[in-house]
């Protein structure tokens, strides 16, 4: 047999007020209908069998069922009473205790793991229930000698209300190396519902067949009839359990995802944050070594581009271009990598592919002195040593502003370090190369 559904208690205890009224001060025959038109009502309620039940679950009785092991044989068990004063049952006393203060830092130490979802849903809980009192705790083994299906039976008393509301907890309970017995917080309740951790499938597959089992369902049965009556009974408590407290979880909820949301953005802010400054710590570590082997290589080779090549970042075709170099661009040799050559070129270091440099003079302070010499005076006239193309950039692809004959003068506007000068010719402005001036 059923329980009568608690939705169900609620429209019998309607239809019968409606009966009430109808036989109001009728005689002592009508009231003994009365009755007859209960009992007719609960036997087709209850014939259609289990009524709803809580979460929590079901029956002392502790007759024999089975549970599927880790092994995957399955063997009869039975609900076993735990005694008050047991390792177990001192477990979940604290347990409770902690859960009621909201101390999710104790807590954390006999169960975990505890979600940030979770702990903030046991704060809120905290700020409703004053104490959680153990009726008992019934105990089935799990998937391995040292673990144990856990139910316990409690009453939950919530501030304001002179009732207690019954319920039903479970636990799963693993031993230790040291003896010592933890909560296996994966299997909670509250993960069971909302799933942010993964469980393992041999334990929701023993908790699926657990909770299907007779004195489970039994039990469950019992404290759901036991929480219909007092719902019946104490109007208080009926209207906190089906209005108030929905209200206040809602509520909950709704706090809980803006301060997650919060959480998150201020939790991506700092990753970004702490990614920024590794990389400015990066960057000023990569560039003392590059001083350091620039110092090192201070009297090292000058080399000069064969032809118009690309300064790039790392020894790769796909690496960044940092700066594309003409033909005679002079770079001072840092060091050999395979089949390119790491450079400096300016305030900028990068790679060049050997076959593109051609190495020129030491790049002693006596050849600088000397090159510096070389340069063009600005402001200064100039022949040319050669018939040469005028170009509009300092690029031997770039577009012909003139055409420059050998013998002519050409007046020096700029000096570049790029092997190219820029020059006046015939009112009109454009770059030669350097080295064809003299």
């Amino acid at each position: 047999m059923g329980i009568i559904k608690y939705q169900d208690w609620r429209r019998i205890m309607k239809f019968l007020d409606e009966i009430k009224k109808f036989f109001y001060n009728k005689r002592h025959i009508e009231a003994i209908v009365l009755s007859v038109i209960l009992l007719v009502i609960v036997s087709v309620v209850l014939s259609e069998g289990p009524g709803s039940i809580s979460h929590y679950g079901g029956s002392a009785s502790s007759g024999d069922a089975s549970i599927s092991g880790g092994s995957g044989k399955t063997e009869k068990t039975a609900y076993k009473k735990e005694k008050k004063g047991s390792q177990l049952h001192d477990l979940l006393e604290s347990y409770y205790k902690d859960y009621a203060a909201g101390d999710t830092d104790d807590l954390a130490k006999i169960a975990d793991p505890i979600s940030d979802m979770e702990k903030s849903y046991i704060r809120f809980m905290s700020s409703i229930v004053d104490s959680y009192d153990i009726e008992q705790i019934y105990t089935k083994k799990g998937v391995s000698e040292t673990s144990w299906l856990v139910s316990a039976y409690v009453n939950m008393h919530f501030k304001g209300l002179k009732s207690a509301a019954p319920g039903l907890d479970f636990f799963y309970v693993e031993q230790g190396s040291n003896g010592a017995l933890r909560i296996n917080n994966l299997y909670s309740s509250f993960n069971q519902t909302n799933r942010e951790n993964v469980m393992d499938p041999k334990v929701v597959s023993a908790i699926a067949s657990f909770e299907e089992q007779k004195d489970v369902v039994d039990l469950q049965t019992k404290v759901q009839k036991e929480y219909n009556e007092i719902s019946l009974s104490d109007k208080d408590f009926d209207e906190f359990m089906t209005k108030t407290y929905p209200k206040k979880v809602k509520s909950w909820q709704a706090k809980y995802r803006v301060v997650a949301k919060k959480a998150k953005k201020a939790e991506e802010a700092k990753k970004k944050a702490e990614e920024k400054a590794a990389r400015k710590e990066q960057k000023k570590e990569e560039e003392k070594k590059e001083e350091s082997t620039e110092s090192k290589n201070s009297g090292k080779p000058l080399y000069k581009t064969k032809t118009k090549t690309n300064l790039r970042k790392h020894s790769s075709v796909n690496s960044d271009i940092i700066k594309t170099l003409a033909k005679g661009t002079k770079v001072t040799k840092i060091k050999d990598k395979g089949k390119w050559m790491k450079v400096k070129y300016n305030d900028k270091t990068g790679y060049i592919r050997k076959m593109y440099l051609k190495k020129v003079k030491s790049s002693s302070s006596s050849s600088e002195k000397s090159d510096k010499a070389q340069k063009p005076k600005e402001g200064k006239k100039l022949i040319l040593k050669d018939t040469l193309n005028i170009r509009k950039k300092p690029d031997t692809d770039a577009k012909r502003i003139n055409l420059a004959y050998a013998g002519e003068k050409v007046l020096v506007i700029k000096n570049r370090d790029d092997g190219w000068t820029k020059v006046s010719y015939h009112h009109k402005k454009g770059y030669v190369k350097t080295e064809y001036l003299k």
